[in-house]
């Protein structure tokens, strides 16, 4: 009789035990379920800062889910790649959404999201290059008192209909900037000589101090007496000279004035005064974080600060 009742009590703990571990096992699978359907409703509605949190929940749940992790990692990359762009960290926005749409696993929405925005990317590259290009020809007129043939040139980017897109900001003010220099020295008399409130704008609003790394940033090297170049040629340490060609460079690119123009704007907006930094220092932070993968101010944030 004693045997039977031992036996009918493991019988009831055995069920009792598979009971719990059921429920548990239902509990988290539904709790992981819904913690993914509300990421993907959030990624839907492009509330990105939801949408990760839900992923982390889903986590939570089910350690070590591909899944979860996959949409987790692609849509941090897409808010990053969104960042960039908002920052005209062109080259760090196209490295992230190449990830976002290469990613596996992956949600389509963001996958397709990354395509259109790599296609409007490429458009924004060519467009941003022309306008430096435009404006590095205004400028090299401005330097030689052709003020007039300067705005002139100005004048392509003024009448492109697409310049003052948010894309162009920091190159289009630089625009204006030389503009008023041109026109403030073309009212000087008419002698050909620069006012000296309408000097030669610099590629930042920054102190004097960085006066001689903004010419360097603009190749106005003739600016420099003879012995001034021919101590540049003899100095075996590293400045706007005498550095390498591949320091000076992004992916086989020179990094232009208003590239460093809106790195230093970017050290602004995190609290970082850049008028500690020089042109090449600039130079050396925007090639570190494109060889990182990451934008300048993600780079700058986690380096400067």
């Amino acid at each position: 009789m004693k045997k039977w009742i031992w036996t009918i009590v493991v019988v009831v703990i055995v069920a009792i035990v598979g009971g719990v571990t059921f429920t548990s096992h239902h509990i988290t699978q539904k709790a992981y379920t819904a913690a993914m359907t509300t990421g993907k409703k959030a990624v839907n509605k492009k509330n990105y800062s939801i949408a990760e949190s839900s992923f982390q929940d889903a986590l939570r749940h089910r350690t070590n889910d591909k899944q979860a992790q996959g949409y987790l990692t692609q849509t941090q990359n897409f808010v990053s790649a969104e960042s960039a762009m908002s920052d005209h960290e062109f080259n760090a926005a196209k490295s992230d959404y190449m990830k976002v749409k290469n990613a596996k696993p992956a949600l389509s929405t963001l996958s397709n999201r990354a395509k259109t925005a790599l296609k409007v990317l490429k458009t924004v590259q060519l467009k941003a290059e022309t306008f430096q290009g435009v404006y590095d020809q205004a400028l090299t007129q401005n330097q030689g008192q052709s003020y007039e043939a300067s705005n002139s040139t100005l004048d392509r980017i003024f009448k492109d209909a697409e310049a003052k897109e948010p894309y162009y900001t920091d190159i289009y003010n630089k625009a204006v900037e030389l503009r008023s220099a041109n026109n403030k020295a073309i009212n000087h008399d008419g002698d050909g000589t620069v006012d000296s409130s309408s000097s030669m704008p610099s590629a930042s609003s920054d102190s004097s101090a960085n006066s001689d790394s903004s010419a360097a940033s603009h190749g106005i090297t003739s600016g420099l007496t003879d012995s001034e170049k021919q101590a540049a040629k003899n100095y075996k340490g590293s400045n706007e000279f005498t550095v390498k060609k591949s320091q000076t460079e992004i992916n086989g690119k020179a990094i232009t004035a208003g590239q460093i123009a809106s790195a230093r704007k970017t050290l602004s907006s995190i609290g970082v005064s850049s008028g500690s930094f020089s042109d090449q220092d600039i130079r050396n932070g925007l090639i570190a974080a494109n060889k990182a993968g990451v934008s300048f101010k993600s780079y700058a944030q986690k380096t400067f600060k």
